[in-house]
């Protein structure tokens, strides 16, 4: 059969298509199809919702569409049963662009799924939502999406159903009855994506992720190397992390980088200014969303700078992090311990002693200091005015973000991340967003509020 003859069928046949993708051969004619299979000698069988196949050449079709076929082709696995369109219909969002994420660009994924993008380094690149139940994935409410990614490509995916930490109205005392409540609400929200899935994928295996403190069991579905995982905590919350397979075969952990290669990378990313600003560069912020999870938000930021994969969920899940917020240091501390030694660093402790002198030696190492602290008001529209100051904005009457933690008084914790000699300032960044990422304080005014805990990863 002549080529233009084949292409003319696959117009006719892919008129009824419901959501077929669009093709474009070199004679600039279009045409609507889903791939059923892509043969070793680069022809593509292609059908229509009535069961109609033909089959194509790749050179039929243009040079993007080749790439894409070229693509499938070398795929080191036979396909799934279930095509990535009915996927993305069942979640409910155009989550794949063809059998595989793990080899898309982070943000044309993030476009595709709608996620802004939280932050990008040297090394790494997150976007996230928080739809907080207004939106729906697997027929579900779901509170929060992230999706993260290296240098390039994806390398994971993270769906918040319930947490206890994103309750509505919750705050001061709360009685027993409520928490058992919200509990049962956390396993039900977790067992309707559950049913949602097995009908599609079949009954899934149980397999643990993570160790230690950070260890949980999940429900776990493969399909086409993807590891879809859900894990619901007693009382805490009902999630989902999608992973290569490889890596859930793993635990989730991934190869670590060597201490030479993270020493040398660590050192370049301390920043030198012209002003007498020293400051480390390449820090992911982790915006901690409508609720009081500071330091679960702030210790994942630092772990992942430290190469660590890390969750906040479930951070504050080890650090038994209380209703709507609230975690107390040495639980967090204790629960993050054992993670960071495990991956070959150590939580170090040090002298509260705040001036520039003082923590110089941890900043010029390219090493954030976790620092402990009784926020205000007061303290925090110091910080406002003095970072306006110093980039040379005109001074807000109210400068707040919208953070229980900005607009009252309570304990809080950040990173401090730079430090300037000659105007006795030091750099903090809050899990607040982009905004918060460097402000500028006093020492003299961080003092006054210090509460005396200050920690460093070191390998």
């Amino acid at each position: 059969m002549k080529r233009s003859i084949l292409i003319g069928a696959i117009m006719v046949l892919g008129a009824a298509q419901a959501k077929p993708r669009l093709w474009t051969d070199t004679r600039g004619r279009s045409v609507q199809a889903e791939v059923v299979k892509v043969n070793p000698d680069r022809t593509v069988v292609l059908k229509t919702e009535r069961g109609k196949v033909v089959e194509v050449p790749f050179d039929t079709f243009v040079s993007e569409d080749v790439k894409r076929l070229e693509t499938r082709l070398a795929l080191p696995f036979d396909l799934h049963r279930v095509p990535w369109q009915e996927m993305n219909r069942l979640f409910g969002i155009d989550l794949w662009g063809d059998p595989v994420l793990w080899d898309d660009s982070t943000a044309a994924a993030a476009e595709r799924m709608a996620l802004k993008k939280e932050s990008k380094t040297d090394f790494m690149e997150n976007h996230r939502s928080y739809p907080l139940g207004k939106t729906n994935v697997l027929s579900e409410a779901v509170y929060t999406i992230v999706l993260y990614g290296g240098t390039d490509n994806v390398e994971s995916l993270s769906f918040v159903f319930l947490n206890q930490g994103d309750m509505p109205g919750l705050s001061g005392y709360i009685s027993p009855g409520v928490i058992e409540e919200m509990a049962e609400k956390i396993e039900a929200s977790g067992m309707r994506v559950h049913d949602a899935l097995v009908p599609v994928l079949g009954k899934p295996k149980r397999d643990m992720l993570g160790k230690g403190e950070m260890r949980e069991k999940v429900y776990r579905w493969d399909w086409n190397r993807h590891a879809i995982m859900l894990s619901m905590q007693e009382g805490k919350y009902a999630a989902m992390r999608i992973m290569p397979s490889e890596r859930a075969d793993r635990a989730g952990r991934v190869d670590k980088i060597k201490e030479g290669e993270l020493k040398k990378r660590m050192a370049a990313c301390v920043e030198r200014r012209d002003n007498g600003d020293v400051l480390i560069r390449n820090i992911p912020m982790i915006n901690q969303g409508p609720k009081g999870y500071c330091s679960p938000a702030t210790w994942e930021r630092y772990l992942r700078y430290m190469d660590i994969p890390a969750d906040m969920y479930l951070l504050a899940l080890a650090g038994n992090t209380g209703v709507g917020g609230g975690t107390y240091a040495h639980q967090m501390i204790a629960a993050t311990e054992s993670l960071i030694s495990s991956n070959g660093r150590e939580l170090e402790p040090i002298p509260a002693n705040l001036s520039p002198e003082s923590i110089s030696e941890h900043i010029d190492a390219g090493l954030p200091i976790m620092w402990r602290f009784l926020s205000t008001p007061v303290f925090q529209k110091a910080a406002n005015d003095n970072t306006a100051r110093r980039n040379g904005e005109k001074r807000k009457k109210k400068n707040d973000s919208g953070q229980a933690e900005d607009t009252g008084s309570g304990g809080h914790i950040c990173l401090i991340i730079g430090y300037n000699k000659q105007t006795g300032e030091i750099a903090i960044s809050d899990s607040w967003g982009p905004r918060f990422a460097e402000r500028w304080v006093k020492a003299k005014d961080a003092r006054r509020v210090s509460r005396g805990g200050m920690n460093v990863i070191k390998w």
